[in-house]
């Protein structure tokens, strides 16, 4: 008897070996309205769910994005982001420009439904700051997003 444990099958070159990520395809969430703070409902009060795969991003993308990490005990140390933080440190535009890449990217890649983020881009106007970018799902869906952040300079 080895280490290793023993197969009640036999594994083949034809056996489909299902991994997590693949095991997420195809799930179903709440639809939840951010900026009400609320889940969608239909007409009788009841919670609508969604499991188009655009969709869903989406809403990992926003409630990610939308949590502060460390802030709720209940989830791991790797979700929510740091946004806050950096806002908070009187560091020059171009280096929050940065820090937004990096804190962004961090959030958002550890969520086992997003394989990549691409194509950012950052534009400030006025006390705003604009984060536009590409999250890239791990079934090949993809989808736009963009986040705004108040940021004022302090000189």
């Amino acid at each position: 008897m080895g280490i290793l444990p023993e197969l009640s099958e036999k594994v083949t070159a034809d056996t489909t070996i299902k991994t997590y990520k693949d095991s997420l395809i195809g799930k179903k969430t709440f639809k939840f309205d951010f900026e009400k703070n609320e889940f969608v409902t239909d007409v009788m009060g009841n919670a609508i769910m969604t499991s188009n795969s655009n969709e869903l991003l989406q809403q990992v993308v926003n409630k990610i994005l939308h949590d502060r990490r460390y802030k709720n005990l209940i989830y791991p140390d790797s979700y929510g982001n740091e946004v806050d933080l950096i806002l908070n440190q009187d560091d020059p535009y171009e280096v929050v420009e940065c820090e937004l890449r990096r804190v962004f990217t961090e959030a958002l890649v550890y969520h086992p439904l997003i394989a990549s983020l691409s194509n950012f881009e950052i534009t400030g106007e006025g006390d705003m700051i604009y984060c536009e970018f590409v999250v890239n799902g791990v079934d090949g869906t993809s989808i736009h997003h963009v986040e705004g952040v108040r940021y004022a300079e302090t000189a």
